[in-house]
């Protein structure tokens, strides 16, 4: 039965198999039930009689089908400093698929305090790192994961190196540093590439977030190879966030080629991938981006529903950066349709709360918006205040591409009034030729 279940709890007595026994009688399973496909019940008699020693993926098996926490069969057993570890990693990984990061935090906590070396402590860094990531906390997933990468030969892991990599790439990705994002996926990549790991669903995550990178850059036909390839790993493994995801990207890639239509047929698509999964914060950004897609192309009454339906849902889960990112959608729609006090006040409050959720790329979009109602109102000296600011935001996370497109917006505004020194200097912005304001 070793062969099969692994071995894993050093010392085993009749406590742990009578924990199983008790926790799979009440609530009516048999052992045949309990055992499922990945275990047999005579494994599992075997277990509960004592005369076997189960592996922690075994006893997570187990632990999951009878609702119950790894800690309840292993809280007291006198477990090798090793599978101690292994049993902290288990149940942090488990709990990172669930977003719960408190969670994860304790258990990565617990595992450090046996003081485990080499790659084992990196993947409890990389744990510790996505929950860092959760809460924006950038700097120190850097320090993580540099700490980390140092800890093991990345052959000898070339999972767990990528894996860190990507935590680099997506906090430079957050932070506007594209160059450096970029950077850290090509490594994330290579890593994979030079070692043949075939696990399709690390290859197709970095892929997305390769693709991801190269559209902001404006290299869009880097971004359509990466994503082309994700998509198919993804539809082959049904790994339906990660083929989400790629629906995304595809979208926004031809968005930014001009195809409109082809752009809001993948949203949608993407839209319905992430319902079947529940992944609210995608679910949303699909939402957002089809309203945006729409209200570039003209289309006012379908870009005002679409941004309405991702405030509501928005709301309705409690999320409210989505719901101010809806907000400034409708802002914008507001201004087209000639109700410049409704987009003042709907672009102040979506400000305020993606200032508070520290967005500063979306935050620096609703600054635009302020500025343009403003401008609309007569107010000029406020809409100055208010597009300098989006500029300076863009700037201060080094958002090259939206800085480009707002000085662009300012420039066109100024030219209006015939301030046309003014108008130029911003021009020179748009174009890449000055430096931040």
């Amino acid at each position: 039965m070793g062969g099969k279940h692994g071995r894993g709890v050093d010392t085993l007595n009749g406590s742990l198999g009578e924990r199983v026994r008790s926790a799979r009688k009440s609530i009516g399973f048999s052992q045949a039930r309990l055992a499922g496909e990945e275990l047999t019940k005579g494994f599992i008699s075997q277990l509960e009689s004592g005369s076997v020693r189960p592996s922690i993926r075994s006893l997570q098996i187990i632990a999951a089908r009878l609702g119950k926490p790894l800690d309840y069969f292993l809280g007291d057993e006198p477990l090798a400093t090793g599978k101690r570890v292994a049993f902290h990693k288990l149940a942090a990984e488990s709990a990172s698929e669930r977003h719960d990061w408190g969670a994860v935090r304790e258990q990565v906590t617990l595992g450090l305090q046996q003081s485990p070396e080499g790659a084992d402590r990196a993947a409890l860094l990389h744990l510790l790192a996505r929950a860092e990531i959760s809460d924006r906390k950038y700097e120190r997933v850097f320090e993580l994961a540099d700490g980390a990468l140092a800890l093991f030969d990345v052959a000898a892991d070339p999972e767990l190196a990528a894996g860190l990599f990507m935590d680099r790439g997506f906090a430079y990705l957050e932070l506007g540093q594209l160059v450096a994002a970029t950077d850290a996926y090509e490594h994330a990549r290579d890593v994979v590439e030079r070692h043949e790991v075939v696990d399709t669903r690390l290859r197709s995550r970095i892929l997305i977030s390769l693709g991801t990178v190269y559209r902001r850059l404006g290299r869009t036909s880097k971004a359509i190879a990466a994503y082309e390839p994700a998509l198919a790993m993804a539809s082959r493994v049904s790994e339906l966030e990660v083929a989400a995801r790629g629906f995304m990207g595809m979208a926004a890639t031809h968005y930014d080629s001009g195809e409109l239509d082809l752009a809001i047929g993948h949203y949608r698509r993407a839209l319905e991938l992430f319902r079947r999964i529940s992944d609210i914060d995608f679910e949303l950004n699909a939402l957002q981006s089809i309203a945006t897609v729409q209200f570039e192309s003209g289309r006012l009454a379908e870009a005002k529903t679409s941004a309405q339906r991702a405030l509501a849902r928005a709301i309705e889960v409690g999320n409210s950066r989505w719901a101010a990112v809806a907000e400034v959608i409708l802002a914008r729609v507001a201004l087209r349709e000639g109700r410049p006090d409704d987009a003042l006040k709907m672009a102040t409050h979506a400000e305020t709360l993606l200032d508070e959720a520290a967005d500063r790329i979306q935050q620096a979009d609703a600054q635009g918006a302020i500025g343009a109602a403003n401008e609309a109102l007569g107010r000029h000296a406020a809409a100055d205040a208010a597009y300098r600011r989006s500029i300076e935001t863009y700037s201060s996370v080094n958002d090259v591409a939206d800085r480009s497109d707002m000085a662009a917006e300012y420039a066109r505004v100024l030219r209006a009034r015939g301030q046309l020194e003014d108008a130029f200097a911003m021009l020179e912005l748009a174009h890449g030729s000055a430096g931040s304001q």
